[in-house]
């Protein structure tokens, strides 16, 4: 019997199929790459969109097809039974940020990344830009609306659903008579609206820090992407690449750079507004930020995002590997780390608290 360390992998969605779309992408990239290094037993846990759950061999089709469905009640009997000594979400959907977390916390199971209250808070882009500019962090000029109410503010401006993540939803207002149109389209997605103030294009830029074992803050090497006048924004499309039916089948290619050129000015305001954010919204192991500057060279938080996949891929794990950090040197310092989160408090087995 192997004595290596059995890390459950959390993916699906309980939302909907598009962000078991999205888990399953940025799932197989990671579980592809740590299957080679052989550190730990790696178990594939499914939330669907049923409310069932399976535990597949792997993330392909044939075996998510063919894994036998059960309860919650019997899939915390397995997971019990699988004894993990960490877990890895890769659940994007607003329960998965934030309820299975929670559950991973129940079950006495040491999470790796952001705990569940962190996510809530970060996931709510209203709630998130307030703490974080209460700490002296630069932010647009914004408001909140819900339905039947219209913006303050004069264009140009962003409207994006409040709780919702991958772009989904967001628009730039030019003129009024779009308002309306942008509004109906955000409203699919949420009951309240972020109206922000448009940031004049200078660079679109991702910012994050990584936790070192000593707690200090690396500032890893930014990622730039490359906008235009006439397509100023991010939005899903640039992102995901997605079947007919709009289930994310891939990663979307685009023009990005990473390491970014940054000078040291700019350098040192960006690291003040990751460290100052990751302290504010309470971040653990890491923590990534999409950030505006502006033609004169005045960085924005846009927003936090708190969550990342590990494949080889994915931002973070990129942005370490032009600080001389592969993927495996990241992967097991944070899963290592939550398992000694566990022992420190000393507690041994999995199980419902209390």
């Amino acid at each position: 019997m192997s004595t290596r360390p059995v890390v459950l992998h959390l993916c699906g969605s309980a939302a909907s199929d598009y962000y078991e779309g999205v888990s399953v992408v940025y799932a197989t990239g990671c579980l592809k790459e740590i299957a080679e290094h052989g550190t730990y037993t790696n178990v594939v846990c499914i939330v669907h969109l049923d409310g069932s759950w399976s535990f597949p061999s792997n993330v392909s089709e044939a075996a998510r097809s063919s894994a036998e469905h059960v309860s919650m009640d019997q899939a915390v009997l397995k997971i019990k039974e699988l004894n993990p000594s960490a877990v890895v979400p890769h659940m994007f959907c607003l329960p998965g940020m934030t309820a299975f977390r929670g559950f991973c916390d129940v079950m006495n199971i040491p999470l790796v990344g952001n705990p569940a209250a962190v996510m809530a808070l970060s996931t709510n882009k209203w709630q998130a830009r307030a703490v974080v500019a209460s700490h002296g962090v630069k932010v647009p000029e914004a408001e909140i609306i819900s339905k039947g109410e219209v913006p303050k503010m004069q264009p140009p401006f962003l409207i994006k659903p409040c709780n919702e993540d991958n772009s989904q939803g967001i628009s730039l207002v030019r003129e009024l008579s779009t308002l309306q149109n942008a509004l109906d389209n955000a409203f699919q997605f949420d009951h309240e609206l972020l109206v922000e103030r448009y940031v004049p294009l200078g660079r679109e830029l991702r910012v994050a820090v990584l936790e070192m074992d000593d707690m200090s803050l690396q500032l890893l090497p930014c990622i730039e992407y490359f906008l235009t006048e006439e397509d100023p924004i991010r939005t899903a499309e640039h992102k995901l690449v997605t079947d007919k039916s709009g289930k994310p089948v891939g990663l979307a290619s685009g023009g990005r750079k990473c390491p970014a050129d940054i000078d040291e000015t700019l350098r040192e305001k960006l690291r003040d507004l990751a460290t100052r954010s990751h302290k504010a919204l309470g971040c653990r192991d890491y923590s990534l930020y999409d950030v505006r500057v502006d033609p004169q060279g005045e960085p924005y938080f846009i927003e936090a995002c708190l969550y990342c996949s590990f494949a080889p891929k994915s931002v973070v794990v990129a942005m370490a590997a032009q600080a001389g950090q592969d993927q495996r040197t990241v992967f097991e310092m944070l899963v290592n780390r939550a398992i000694n989160r566990k022992k420190a408090a000393g507690t041994k087995t999995v199980g419902m608290k209390g």
